[in-house]
Order: C-alpha cells, then sequence, then structure tokens
C-alpha cells in the first residue's frame, strides 16, 4: 500500500468509526478490525500510526460489552450447567 492508499483508508475508518455503536457494526467488528491490522503491514508514518492507535482504541470500546457478555454468559454456565429433564 503506498501513502495515498493508507492515507485514504485512514479517513475511510475514521470516517465509519466516528458512525459506530455497539448496536450498529454492520459488517462487524471483526471485519473492520481486520481493515485496520492490514494498516500495520504497510509502511506508515509516526502521524498515522497514531491515527491508527486512536482507531484501535474505538475499536476496543466497541468490542468491550460484546466480551463482557460473552464472558458473563461463559460464567453463568459454568455455574449453573444446563438441567437436563428426564425421559
Amino acid at each position: 500500500m503506498n501513502h495515498r492508499d493508507v492515507e485514504q483508508e485512514l479517513r475511510h475508518l475514521e470516517c465509519v468509526f466516528g458512525h459506530l455503536t455497539a448496536a450498529n457494526t454492520v459488517p462487524s467488528l471483526t471485519y473492520w478490525r481486520s481493515r485496520l491490522n492490514s494498516l500495520r503491514q504497510a509502511s506508515i508514518a509516526p502521524q498515522q500510526r497514531n491515527r491508527i492507535g486512536r482507531l484501535e482504541q474505538q475499536l476496543l470500546k466497541l468490542e468491550a460489552p460484546k466480551r463482557e457478555t460473552a464472558g458473563a454468559a461463559s460464567q453463568e454456565t459454568r455455574t449453573n450447567p444446563p438441567q437436563r429433564t428426564p425421559r
């Protein structure tokens, strides 16, 4: 990816991330994380690296409720395993 492509992608992601909410993440957060991670592969300037860091923080905040929900469900299953009904 050349410098212009990286800059264009960063602008796009900044715009999209500004509209994402925990309830509105289409496509999935995994998709946006992969787009963000692909920028790390490119040769980028320090300012661009900082922008990527800010975007990663935004993404982590959006992912946090999903991780907490998944963790709570997992904990609930461990402490209260599903009951089997007799036949």
